[in-house]
């Protein structure tokens, strides 16, 4: 959402408090006891709904219903999917959250929207950023395998058959998400990374503590800190089972640095692209390294394969 094109008058009136934004939130359940209510902020498959997860096991807040967009708002049903949504700009539906809910949201930066959350003394936005590498793998499989892709929508079933047809393998599909991400608007949520108006989170650090193993660190200073800052009593990762258990979750074991996994030499020369380097760079990751030099063969090795060669022929013509 680019400020310049905002209806600045819309958040005049939401300042002052002249907007009914009563009839937003429609049909939801009763709230939590907190005094705060938590926007759960992230790309698409940045790890959306392990900040769902955390927040509904920690305590406190209850799912207000609906996914939150930068213009829109979709009421989620009971078996996985979205309303078609209605179109409302996000300082509108913020307006009309209240103390005890979360949301799961998308929602790109946008200066205004973070000002008017700083004068609000019950807002919390939590943002989790995750490695741009990692979420390409990650959309392919929610778009391609996952069940809760073609539920969401209507028109989710038909873009996967069309998307199989047209990219019938995970190459073939990587490549197509690997040209369109640094077009795909990503960057638009890059300033809520140092924005005051939400506490930022890595998705590997969070995953990290909550997956115990080697990968964590003792005791849990990212859940810790989220804890404090949604004013709730500190829970150890030991206390709370939430990984796997989020609408999106696509069930593979490994999360973190999947990509070297599943991606061809031809998929690192994309992620080498100055547009994709910029994007892993300014979501704080480190870019990824130019390929290695194909080590150079001396003459004397060449004429011994020759000669290999050579002798290997006249044996299979003799």
């Amino acid at each position: 959402m680019d400020g310049s094109a905002l209806d600045t008058g819309v958040y005049r009136e939401l300042a002052r408090g002249t907007v009914p934004n009563q009839h937003v939130f429609l049909d939801s359940p009763q709230p939590g006891p907190s005094p705060y209510y938590v926007i759960c902020n992230s790309v698409p498959k940045a790890g959306t709904y392990l900040l769902v997860e955390l927040v509904k096991a920690l305590g406190g807040h209850v799912d207000v219903g609906y996914h939150t967009y930068t213009s829109s708002i979709s009421k989620l049903n009971p078996d996985g999917s979205l309303d078609q949504g209605r179109a409302l700009p996000a300082p509108l539906w913020a307006s009309a959250l209240r103390p005890g809910y979360f949301c799961a949201s998308h929602t790109e930066y946008c200066p205004y929207l973070e000002q008017y959350l700083l004068g609000r003394p019950e807002h919390k936005m939590l943002f989790i950023v995750r490695d741009p590498r990692d979420i390409v793998v990650s959309w392919v499989d929610f778009v391609y395998h996952s069940a809760a892709y073609p539920k969401m929508r209507k028109l989710n079933a038909y873009r996967r058959m069309a998307g199989s047809a047209a990219y019938p393998d995970d190459a073939s599909r990587i490549t197509s998400t690997l040209l369109s991400w640094p077009g795909s608007g990503i960057r638009n949520f890059i300033s809520w990374l140092d924005s005051p108006a939400c506490l930022t989170v890595r998705f590997e650090e969070l995953y990290a503590e909550l997956a115990g193993g080697e990968m964590a660190t003792s005791p849990s200073p990212v859940l810790h800190r989220i804890c404090d800052y949604l004013g709730l009593p500190r829970k150890t990762a030991a206390e709370l089972d939430v990984l796997g258990r989020g609408l999106t979750s696509s069930g593979r074991d490994r999360k973190v640095g999947i990509y070297t996994e599943r991606m061809m030499p031809q998929h690192l020369d994309l992620l080498r692209s100055e547009d994709f380097q910029e994007l892993v760079v300014e979501f704080g990751y480190e870019p990824t390294p130019p390929p290695k030099p194909v080590r150079a063969i001396g003459l004397g090795t060449a004429r011994r394969l020759a000669g290999r060669l050579s002798r290997s022929l006249r044996r299979a013509l003799r």
